[in-house]
């Protein structure tokens, strides 16, 4: 497989129900796979991300879940905690990076990509953009990021909210969509 992921926004073909083989064939093409049994490598590796995925949904330990998401391409620092039910987007898991010290509760969508029905193309793009986490960023239980979205460093994610657009660093945001709640500092003790 060529090394065709660049870490960046991007279009995608918009989605369309076609049968098995023609869509896989079409998958395997926009995920980069070319040469011989580039269909069935590509189907190997899709089955393998997804058992990844569940196992870690379910799996009692962080640490489990961690190196799991990990096998998946997610790109994920040191003393990161992931809770359970977290879903890591299923198709683009490798457009997101967890930083060191970021905790991931419970129950959170982290998704990377958008890919409606062509019908809808007139008010939807079809697009995959990383998702980014950065240091000691804590997202609380039930929480939704959509593709493009940076979490600044320290920043804090509301229980239930739903994360449209960059969150600054050291702030709180929550609601639906997310904003800013409150804004606070760092020194050398810990958060002010």
């Amino acid at each position: 497989m060529k090394d065709y992921l660049e870490i960046k926004r991007h279009k995608l073909p918009y989605h369309a129900e076609r049968p098995f083989i023609e869509a896989l064939r079409l998958s395997a093409k926009e995920h980069g796979y070319e040469g011989f049994l580039s269909d069935i490598r590509y189907l190997y590796r899709r089955t393998t991300d997804h058992l990844f995925q569940v196992i870690s949904r379910i799996v009692p330990y962080s640490g489990m879940r961690v190196k799991l998401q990990r096998k998946r391409g997610v790109k994920i620092g040191k003393n990161v905690m992931i809770g359970p039910l977290v879903t890591i987007d299923d198709v683009y898991p490798n457009f997101v990076i967890i930083e060191d010290g970021a905790s991931i509760a419970g129950w959170n969508f982290i998704l990377a990509h958008n890919k409606p029905f062509e019908y809808h193309k007139d008010v939807s793009e079809a697009f995959v953009a990383p998702v980014i986490i950065k240091k000691n960023a804590w997202i609380a239980i039930g929480v939704i990021v959509l593709p493009g979205v940076t979490i600044g460093a320290g920043a804090i994610v509301a229980a239930g909210a739903v994360v449209t657009k960059d969150v600054p660093p050291y702030c709180m945001v929550g609601g639906v969509p997310a904003k800013i709640i409150k804004t606070f500092t760092k020194d050398g003790d810990g958060l002010i």
